[in-house]
């Protein structure tokens, strides 16, 4: 709910597959693996001198029958592999086999949607503190990838892979699980790590309750929702009742590991790093107690006056969640980027004009608070582990804690990630996205400089923390409870996306963004938008993508009212015309408005049918179409994604 990504995070190297995009292939099983398609199947026996076509689908069932074989080459039969009508033991075997062949070609297609980036951090000239806490810390950072594995119900079926199957054990690590999750392979059943092809089941419920499609709403209706829904608990069934688990309860032995770690790392602090020894000690009592409120509050008073050092430790998002409720374990740890403090002194003195600005467009329905929040300190990552850390792509910018008294009265610690994308590889990318999708007119105010990468970023996460917000309460029920997880989610994003692009106006009025400077940050904005919608709307599982859906609305609305456009242009150098994107600058800031008081008024109202209206009508509804999906995806997922290594050496 808190986090802004670019992209998504990985841990392998470029693969070529020669096979092709994957296509959606059918959910059907056949000798209980899920079924090739007639294609492939033919494709795979005749690259393997199998002697068998699959003539036709007769009855259109997505699996081979022995009727709809024929042999391949002059005086061939159909034996050893139909036999009184019926397929064989060989048969079997072969499909077996050939089912295999298909699974590589696609973990390879799955790796290959990743361009390796390595963010590499050294302490082997720092002092002898440095490196011992750096072991301290990346030890406590592995256990956190077992925990969020574990949560993820992922970590059972590591030692399922074979040694020798690299590249499975690729896909394994880079994904934290076996499912593949890359835009082109997620939705592909024969597409894993693992031979048995395992469901995507989470630890945070029951098995059996997973396989009910509104099992999110059922168990929002049962008498200990609350208990049930709660992120830091594990829903487990007793004697006929499901029951509300601490996550100590469930994940003690691993978290009391995470204990230890935080607390040997702080016996090497010393007096001038008091605040990190603190959170560093109140951390590991939330991992012994499951009560975070300690941690929240040394973790806040954390900042770039008082600490060299950034580190959260904690379960915290709810991505991973089928239901968007339960938090993920995760550890980020970064060194501090004094430049931050420029921007500080900027923005801090406006945070109430802020607030009231976007209470007085919202409505009676919504009062402002009084914001105590410090806008974002840059932080340069060192490490990602666990929910942190993602297939493709990484986080950019995020806002924590999502509960307690912190969040409830907006003091909130902001952060943006500075030295990620900055790369010659990522920025020649990302020029090269842009002019895909760009007219020359608009194309000329994009820009990687530092304001336009950073400001959207650092505005994006700081409207988290204005109007109304995760804890924020109407006739005494929350967003979650509202809205339902999944829908409260994607709606906090839109308004903080939206929240972004509606204050850069706001600064330009006070003199601190130029009208150049204005205009570069919409045009990376927009360009934002296009990244995450070629990734699709959904997971492969059919929860939906938040920032993908959220950029859906704001294309589809902007195109809406004018104030975006997809016209024919001429390529300057080129002469080749082609469809592409085009800013109107004077439209834009109306069309923002619009939206950001109508997503405001769905939150402060609690109007469940209107956000539903909303997201569907651009999402898969009549105007989805304004969205040019298709043309973004192909033209966006020709190129890879950042894969990041974390490379720390102590």
């Amino acid at each position: 709910m808190r986090r802004f990504v670019l992209g998504m995070l990985a841990l392998v190297m470029v693969f070529s597959v020669g096979a092709g995009c994957s296509k959606k292939e059918s959910t059907v099983k056949q000798f209980d693996v899920p079924a090739m398609d007639r294609d492939n199947f033919n494709r795979l026996a005749t690259a393997y001198e199998v002697p068998l076509f699959w003539k036709v689908d007769a009855n259109d069932n997505k699996k081979i029958e022995a009727k709809e074989l024929i042999p391949v080459g002059a005086g061939v039969d159909l034996k050893p592999y139909v036999a009184n009508g019926k397929l064989t033991d060989k048969f079997q075997e072969m499909y077996y086999n050939l089912v295999e062949a298909r699974r590589a070609e696609l973990v390879m297609e799955e790796l290959s949607q990743g361009r390796p980036t390595v963010v590499n951090t050294d302490f082997t000239r720092g002092s002898s503190n440095d490196r011992s806490l750096m072991r301290h810390l990346v030890k406590a950072g592995e256990i956190i990838d077992e925990l969020y594995q574990i949560q993820k119900g992922a970590f059972q079926y590591l030692p399922k892979i074979p040694d020798n199957d690299k590249t499975s054990m690729a896909l394994f690590d880079r994904n934290m699980g076996p499912w593949c999750e890359a835009p082109k392979t997620q939705d592909d059943p024969l597409c894993n790590a693992i031979t048995t092809f395992p469901p995507k089941i989470s630890d945070a419920y029951p098995a059996y309750l997973q396989k009910q499609k509104d099992m999110c709403e059922k168990l929002g209706k049962m008498e200990n929702a609350k208990e049930l829904l709660n992120p830091f608990t594990v829903v487990r069934e007793s004697k006929g009742k499901l029951k509300g688990l601490s996550l100590t309860d469930v994940y003690g032995d691993q978290m009391g590991e995470v204990a230890y770690e935080l607390k040997e790392a702080a016996k090497i602090l010393g007096d001038d790093e008091a605040a990190f020894k603190k959170y560093l000690l109140a951390a590991a009592k939330g991992f012994e107690t499951n009560d975070w409120s300690e941690a929240d509050e040394a973790w806040v008073g954390m900042n770039a006056r008082n600490s060299k050092w950034y580190l959260r430790i904690a379960p915290d998002e709810t991505y991973f969640d089928p239901c968007s409720e339960k938090a993920g374990f995760h550890m980020a740890l970064a060194k501090i980027d004094q430049s931050s403090l420029e921007w500080q002194d900027k923005l801090n003195p406006l945070r109430d004009q802020m607030e009231q600005g976007l209470a007085d467009l919202i409505g009676p329905k919504y009062d402002a608070r009084k914001v105590s929040f410090e806008f974002p300190d840059f932080i340069e990552i060192i490490l990602n582990n666990g929910d942190s850390r993602h297939n493709l792509g990484a986080i950019i910018g995020q806002s924590l804690p999502n509960w307690g008294k912190v969040a409830e009265e907006g003091r909130r610690r902001t952060v943006v990630m500075t030295n990620l994308y900055t790369d010659p590889d990522s920025v020649k990318v990302a020029q090269l996205k842009s002019e895909a999708l760009l007219t020359p007119a608009t194309l000329k105010y994009y820009s990687d400089d530092k304001t336009s990468r950073l400001v959207g970023i650092i505005l994006h996460e700081v409207t988290h923390n204005f109007g109304p917000h995760t804890d924020y309460k109407v006739n005494g029920m929350t967003p979650s409870e509202i809205f339902g997880g999944k829908t409260a989610t994607v709606l906090e994003e839109l308004k903080a996306q939206t929240g972004a692009l509606w204050y850069i106006d706001f600064l330009a009025k006070k003199g601190i963004l130029t009208d150049e400077e204005v205009k570069k940050l919409y045009t990376h904005s927009i360009y934002w938008c296009f990244g995450h919608i070629s990734r699709g709307m959904f997971t492969g599982s059919g929860s939906p993508k938040p920032y993908s859906q959220l950029a859906a609305v704001q294309i589809g609305t902007f195109v809406k009212d004018g104030a975006l456009s997809f016209i024919n242009t001429t390529d300057p150098e080129t002469g080749e015309k082609m469809d592409k994107f085009q800013i109107d600058f004077e439209k834009l800031p109306a069309s923002i408005e619009g939206l950001m008081k109508m997503t405001g008024g769905i939150m402060a109202n609690g109007n469940a049918a209107a956000a539903e209206a909303l997201i569907s009508n651009y999402v898969k509804g009549p105007d989805s179409r304004l969205v040019q999906m298709e043309e973004i995806q192909d033209r966006i997922l020709k190129y890879s994604k950042a894969s990041f290594y974390y490379s720390v050496q102590y």
